[in-house]
């Protein structure tokens, strides 16, 4: 008799542990985008004439993404004209935020002695020119490249005058197909050349 009831308490034991483990979920992943490194930005990026450079002021407003990026987790791409969200890999913050964060860096790189500084500031500030972007596109395909698309515009005058419309498409390879990681490295890349764009048209 007591044989059978310890025997019984093993196999509560067991089925709770196993219930345990089913119900227990991945550790979540998270992901950032990087900068273009100083000594890597592209040898074309004439520096500006001194007294000129000083006196540039250059405002970035907030990058805005399209709806269906407006998440935590990694979105991909999929035959069938489907989205795969990755549940368990996910930004480090805000994607907006951190796409804005990133080109700011980018176009810092690009034009050298130029100061880039988010929008809107805190205080007035007399800048030399305003930059807008608009992401259509910034997702991988699974088993695909890193594609962003991109639509931006600068103003001369502190705002106020239009000077320039611009599309960027750009593609970076994924170096391991649907590995996150290399879709935030890749995703990185395309920022880089979005970058270089936008800093051609403010020379």
């Amino acid at each position: 008799m007591a044989l059978a009831r310890h025997t019984r308490r093993l196999l509560l034991c067991a089925s709770a542990v196993a219930l345990l483990a089913a119900c227990s979920t991945p550790p979540s992943r998270f992901y950032h985008l990087d900068a273009v490194a100083p000594d890597t930005a592209p040898s074309g990026a004439a520096p500006l004439r001194g007294a000129e450079a000083q006196r540039r002021v250059i405002g970035l407003e907030g990058v805005k993404v399209p709806g269906y990026l407006d998440r935590s987790e990694l979105v991909m791409r999929a035959p069938g004209n489907r989205l795969v969200v990755r549940e368990f890999d996910r930004w480090g913050g805000p994607l907006d935020e951190m796409v804005t964060r990133t080109l700011l860096r980018n176009l810092e790189t690009d034009l050298s002695g130029t100061e880039v500084v988010g929008l809107p500031l805190q205080r007035d500030f007399p800048l030399s020119q305003v930059v807008e972007v608009t992401l259509d596109r910034f997702d991988a395909a699974e088993d695909g490249p890193a594609v962003l698309e991109a639509r931006w515009r600068v103003f001369d005058q502190g705002g106020d005058r239009l000077r320039r419309l611009g599309h960027t498409a750009a593609q970076e390879p994924v170096s391991a197909a649907g590995d996150p990681g290399a879709v935030a490295d890749a995703l990185s890349r395309t920022l880089a050349r979005l970058a270089q764009d936008i800093a051609s048209a403010l020379r």
